[in-house]
């Protein structure tokens, strides 16, 4: 019997292993993408903290497409747009079809509670061959991340006391148990949330321990 009945997991960095956008974006600019991704990543982000703090909303795919312009202005529109793409086939971290087969078969249902689009998420799960129940969007509310109400999307789906919300991300965990949630932060090396999480983990695999 699973302990909790719902376990959410954010999508990007979480499920979805963003370094491996480097090899992607290389073959499609012929040169090595790595010293782009970071900065394009790190502007995605703080772009959607901005949108939170001006009270203005943009999906997350826009977003996407103003930070690789903002980071990358020499390119033209069309091998940005080429590029933007290939959020949309990420691949998943290895250990997490592995995971999620484990909670399922332990009767937890599972979820994504992601900034991207519906579409976005729906076309990388597909693309990863990852099985989930339920796909949430912050698109519903038009809100990011770490927004209260983002995370207010979690009680639709289960009572708080039976869920836990699993993230890479740390300033995403620390806005999850600010929230109140039951929160499993998973160490990948990345900047920890200020607050400690009920749960760290270093792998999606140590997840069953606690679920």
């Amino acid at each position: 019997m699973a302990a909790y009945q719902l376990v959410a997991f954010d999508l990007y960095g979480t499920l979805l292993d963003i370094a491996t956008l480097a090899g992607k974006l290389s073959a499609v600019l012929g040169r090595d993408a790595t010293p782009l991704l970071g900065p394009w990543r790190k502007a995605q982000l703080e772009r959607t903290w901005e949108l939170n703090r001006m009270g203005t909303y943009e999906p997350f795919d826009r977003v996407t497409a103003w930070a690789l312009a903002r980071v990358a202005p020499d390119l033209d529109e069309a091998m940005r747009a080429r590029l933007a793409a290939a959020w949309l086939t990420l691949p998943a971290y290895p250990d997490a079809a592995a995971a999620l087969a484990t909670l399922r078969a332990a009767g937890a249902r599972t979820a994504i509670l992601s900034n991207g689009t519906r579409a976005m998420i729906e076309s990388a799960l597909a693309a990863a061959n990852l099985p989930i129940d339920v796909v949430r969007s912050v698109d519903e509310v038009g809100v990011y991340k770490p927004d209260p109400r983002a995370y207010a999307m979690l009680d639709d789906m289960a009572p708080a006391a039976a869920t836990l919300f699993v993230s890479s991300n740390g300033w995403d965990a620390e806005g999850a148990k600010r929230n109140g949630r039951t929160v499993a932060w998973i160490d990948r090396g990345g900047p920890a949330p200020g607050i400690d999480p009920d749960h760290r983990v270093r792998s999606l695999a140590e997840l069953a321990g606690i679920v």
